[in-house]
């Protein structure tokens, strides 16, 4: 059984190799489950036994690449700190890093997602879970720091949840920045849109 289980857990690390590789190439139209069936080397049956879709097999290569991006660790942010300000710089530095990990990987997916539902599909279901992440951040720094009213938090949540996506990551990042520099622009506008100047806790 053991045995089985090492044979089995090889054979997805070769599919979602096969996957990368097939979605930095330029165009779309060539990855398909049978194009990363023949890239790893395994048959369609096996391919479809793992994963039974193309947005299954996205789903999983997305998380293999959270995993490698440390993506686990933002189960702790929520439990370092009592200060929602370090919770909020964790939580930042979790997000840059990973999505720093494996850019140009993401990058494909994200642009995947815009023209096939299904996957765009489990990519909002990822960034719904990230926004509620943001609301608790908010939440606890409210209750701690001056208030905001309600309608200055949901734009707040709004904000945080814009800056720490992906696509701003990327767009701040370019070509030059490195990632200590786009971590320091999004703590700088993400304190903006709570309010914080260096405020004492009430």
């Amino acid at each position: 059984m053991r045995r089985r289980q090492v044979e089995v857990g090889r054979t997805r690390a070769r599919v979602l190799t096969a996957a990368r590789e097939l979605l930095l190439l330029k165009d779309f139209s060539g990855f398909s489950m049978e194009a990363v069936a023949r890239r790893a080397d395994v048959s369609r049956l096996t391919l479809y036994y793992h994963f039974e879709s193309k947005a299954g097999l996205l789903e999983a290569l997305y998380d293999h690449i959270a995993s490698r991006g440390k993506m686990e660790q933002l189960v702790n942010v929520f439990r370092r700190s009592s200060d929602p300000l370090d919770t909020l710089r964790d939580f930042i530095g979790v997000f840059t890093d990973f999505w720093a990990s494996d850019r140009a990987a993401i990058r494909r997916l994200h642009a995947l997602a815009t023209i096939d539902p299904d996957i765009g599909k489990g990519l909002r279901a990822r960034n719904e879970r990230r926004r509620q992440g943001v609301q608790t951040i908010v939440q606890r720094y409210s209750g701690l720091y001056p208030s905001l009213s309600s309608t200055q938090k949901a734009i707040a949540i709004d904000t945080i949840h814009m800056l720490t996506a992906f696509e701003t990551f990327d767009a701040l990042a370019g070509s030059s920045r490195n990632l200590h520099e786009v971590v320091t622009i999004i703590q700088e506008h993400v304190h903006h849109a709570i309010g914080y100047a260096s405020k004492a806790p009430r």
